[in-house]
């Protein structure tokens, strides 16, 4: 277990550990389900998996939302690689904002989940036909994340093969 938990990195903690932790207690102290596991490592697990989830809702969801409404402005992001190879600090600052950004998503679907039985009401579904939504949400949330993700990966690899070839 120690191991497990050494592999941790300090975002791994702030921006899935900690936000899926306060979700699991929020369900638990609202009624509105006991998610829970008999060991540590089992609750590491869930609290882990529910941060991730959030945490992609955030990236996915929330983040695209704030810079449609302009309450976000990014800069290139080549400019960004560039400016964190020169300092540091900058990730630093990085894990922060998506630490903000986590919470902001932790504190949305709390409200939605705490006002689920109202709206779920509302339209009449089966518990069924919930459960298959939110497996079909969820694989869109992790595609566009994988997507949003290899697309960074494919920009750094570019911009080192350009930077490569001008070595050469």
């Amino acid at each position: 277990m120690n191991d497990l938990i050494a592999k941790l990195s300090s975002y791994d903690i702030f921006i899935n550990v900690i936000p899926g932790a306060v979700f699991v207690h929020f369900l638990s102290v609202t009624g509105i389900y006991v998610l829970a596991s008999e060991t540590l490592v089992g609750n590491l697990v869930l609290y882990y998996f529910s941060g991730l989830i959030i945490s992609r809702i955030g990236s996915v969801v929330i983040e695209p939302l704030l810079r449609l409404l302009r309450v976000v402005k990014y800069g290139s992001y080549n400019d960004f690689i560039v400016a964190s190879e020169k300092d540091p600090k900058i990730l630093i600052l990085l894990e922060a904002s998506n630490l903000y950004r986590s919470i902001l998503a932790l504190i949305v679907v709390c409200a939605v989940g705490y006002n689920w039985d109202a709206m779920a009401g509302a339209v009449g579904f089966s518990r069924r036909t919930w459960v298959l939504m939110g497996c079909v949400a969820l694989v869109i949330l992790f595609t566009a994340s994988f997507k949003k993700q290899n697309r960074f990966i494919t920009q750094r690899v570019h911009r080192h093969s350009i930077a490569h070839n001008q070595d050469s």
